[in-house]
């Protein structure tokens, strides 16, 4: 881990940021604090929420783990065309997989399709803060395949994986959002708060 929140904190403002910066510096070693003066839309957003402990009656949606290669080939097709209507070749879409495998394994992340009934609807993963920060997840890949979307299968595979979490033991979910992209206010609406901004993705602090 190439950032360690000090332990035994009072769990205020400065340990919830420390903690959120955590999960983003596990993904992206470089990552650094920008402050609020910095233009707006420049920037990623971290944001969190605590976990509901009770869980919806007749959810629709379940959550099957990727653990084979299998599963990893038809999750890649699936990503390839999810990064295809941003504009990113097959070519890219397939090393983007590729490094988030690699990346899965060396952060211990579970990446599962969302189901319903036999049909993978979409992709959602997370992992933990190592001890004694394990309470703490952080939300990763979250989409639904474009064949999917508009039915509100996006809000029912985040409450389900918020209770997968709970069940696990979390208390805490974080995640990242661009600021210049309509899934910051989508977090929002679910629950998620600001925490802190950072540089975007793959950005060193200069």
């Amino acid at each position: 881990m190439c950032f360690e929140p000090r332990a035994g904190g009072d769990g205020g403002a400065d340990e919830t940021s420390a903690l959120a910066f955590a999960t983003e510096r596990m993904i992206w070693p470089g990552a650094a604090p920008i402050g609020d003066a910095e233009e707006i839309g420049h920037a990623k957003v971290l944001l969190m929420r605590q976990l509901p402990a009770s869980k919806s009656a007749g959810a629709s949606v379940f959550l099957q783990p990727l653990t084979s290669d299998d599963d990893w080939h038809h999750y890649t097709g699936e990503r390839i065309a999810v990064e295809s209507s941003f504009g990113v070749t097959e070519q890219r879409a397939r090393a983007m997989v590729t490094e988030l495998r690699d990346r899965a394994g060396r952060l211990e992340m579970t990446l599962f399709f969302a189901c319903i009934d036999a049909e993978r609807i979409g992709a959602i993963g997370f992992f933990r803060l190592p001890a004694p920060w394990q309470s703490w997840a952080r939300l990763q890949e979250v989409d639904v395949f474009p064949t999917w979307r508009g039915r509100g299968y996006g809000t029912a595979m985040l409450i389900e994986m918020l209770h997968h979490l709970h069940d696990a033991g979390c208390t805490v979910a974080a995640i990242g959002a661009d600021e210049d992209d309509w899934p910051l206010d989508w977090y929002r609406r679910h629950g998620f708060t600001d925490v802190m901004r950072v540089t975007p993705s793959g950005v060193s602090a200069s």
